[in-house]
Parts: C-alpha cells; sequence; structure tokens
C-alpha cells in the first residue's frame, strides 16, 4: 500500500556551524535556500503565494515570519525579495541566528493539485 499526498509547501532549511549575527551575512544565506525552493518548483510546475522564513536562534527559540501576496510569486527574484524583507524584520538581533528556512506555501500548478488516492496493490 502506498499512500500519496498533496504537497503543502516547498522549503528548504541550513544550519550554520558559526552562529550569524548581521544581516549581509544572514542575506547571503539565503541565496542558496530561495534558489533551492526555486528550482524544485520552476522544474514541477509548481507555484506559491505565500513565503515564510523560519530563523532558530543559537538558544534554539524559533521564529518564524510570512508574507502572503496577491498573486502568485512569479520569479525567482520576487521569492527572495519577500524573504529579504521578511528577514529585515527580525534584525538587529541579539542571539545568534543558528537556522534559516525559507518556504513557499498556498501552492497551486500541476504538481501540488494532483488529484492523488491511496493506492493499494494486491
Amino acid at each position: 500500500m502506498r499512500a500519496d499526498r498533496v504537497r503543502k509547501s516547498v522549503g528548504a532549511e541550513d544550519t550554520f556551524a558559526a552562529d550569524i549575527f548581521d544581516l549581509e551575512s544572514a542575506r547571503k544565506e539565503l541565496v542558496p535556500l530561495v534558489g533551492k525552493v526555486w528550482r524544485y518548483c520552476a522544474e514541477r510546475s509548481i507555484q506559491g503565494r505565500t513565503v515564510t522564513l523560519k530563523v532558530k536562534f543559537a538558544n534554539f527559540q524559533q521564529i518564524s515570519r510570512s508574507r502572503t501576496i496577491g498573486g502568485v510569486v512569479a520569479a525567482e527574484t520576487e521569492l527572495a525579495t519577500v524573504a529579504g524583507t521578511l528577514l529585515d524584520q527580525v534584525f538587529p538581533v541579539i542571539k545568534g541566528i543558528r537556522l534559516l528556512g525559507v518556504t513557499l506555501s498556498n501552492l497551486s500548478g500541476s504538481a501540488a493539485e494532483a488529484d492523488r488516492q491511496m493506492s493499494l496493490t494486491i
């Protein structure tokens, strides 16, 4: 038996060996995360409207910030801009940032909306 579920979000995150304390370093760390999310979505014709930024601090406190836009995120640069704006709201930080994550949700597109059912193989 195999269960397939409709994907609700696409995300990427990274944990850092050294904590991040400055905005510019944090922005640089967002670039590969945004790229990974965008490539996954582009390869599968998935689009989304909600961008979420996940931040975990050195003391393991975790926060998230999200923004839903009027239409779908139309380009990787738009995803990066929204994620960067959400990151700006977190600074300045007192505790260093240990982990950053970017997620795109409120999805639509062929892979996100595929009608999937549980199949039973005998």
